[in-house]
């Protein structure tokens, strides 16, 4: 799908498992898509997936609303699809008559699709920045009250937006939350390398303590 030379056209669904590897997968071409690539994508009304391809394709990508339950699928040209019409990870069929089809079925809905109101768009762009802020805190391990003065809200506020975040990512805890925010590429993954640099001589002291003769 990388190759992609003029559009990609995506019919996204609501299952959590299926939507995140999808958004995982668009994630790590989008950097390599041409940029005069056409990036268009159908979602169901009242979904906040749209969030994540905002975070993927900042300015490429159009959404417009329709419910196709059932199905995910990502058609690359008319020559390879990303589908999936069971929970799991999507499969990659390179069949000219299937993402024949598949973009049949799409263009058959996109123009009668409603487009988001761009006033409700810039709203939910400008929550969506905020819910990523508070992601950020989680990541970091802030407690609620000192991520609430980070970000300048009250605590209950802020504790609103950890609700909504683990009911948009369909997750039972904080942790799994922030997992779930890399994975579909609302937050970066974070380096795990060490600064190099000489052990502090107290930590030394207390790992190897000396030997009594």
């Amino acid at each position: 799908m990388s190759q992609a030379s003029e559009s990609l056209c995506l019919i996204i669904d609501e299952r959590s498992e299926t939507t995140t590897a999808v958004v995982a997968a668009l994630r790590r071409i989008a950097p390599t898509l041409a940029s005069d690539v056409t990036v268009r994508a159908l979602v169901p009304p009242g979904s906040r997936t749209r969030w994540a391809l905002d975070a993927v394709f900042p300015e490429e990508a159009e959404v417009r609303l329709a419910a196709l339950p059932g199905l995910t699928a990502v058609v690359s040209d008319t020559e390879s699809t990303l589908v999936s019409n069971t929970p799991g990870d999507p499969a990659l069929i390179r069949s000219t008559s299937v993402a024949t089809n598949l973009r049949a079925l799409f263009d058959t809905i996109w123009p009668t699709a409603p487009v988001l109101d761009p006033r409700l768009r810039l709203r939910e762009l400008a929550q969506a920045e905020e819910l990523r802020r508070v992601l950020g805190c989680l990541q970091e391990g802030l407690i609620d009250d000192v991520a609430a003065r980070k970000l300048s809200m009250s605590v209950r506020t802020y504790r609103r937006h950890v609700a909504d975040i683990m009911a948009l990512l369909r997750t039972n805890s904080r942790f799994q939350a922030g997992a779930r925010a890399i994975e579909t590429g609302l937050l970066p993954r974070r380096s795990t390398r060490v600064a190099d640099g000489p052990v502090p001589a107290d930590i030394v002291n207390r790992a190897s303590p000396a030997c009594s003769t």
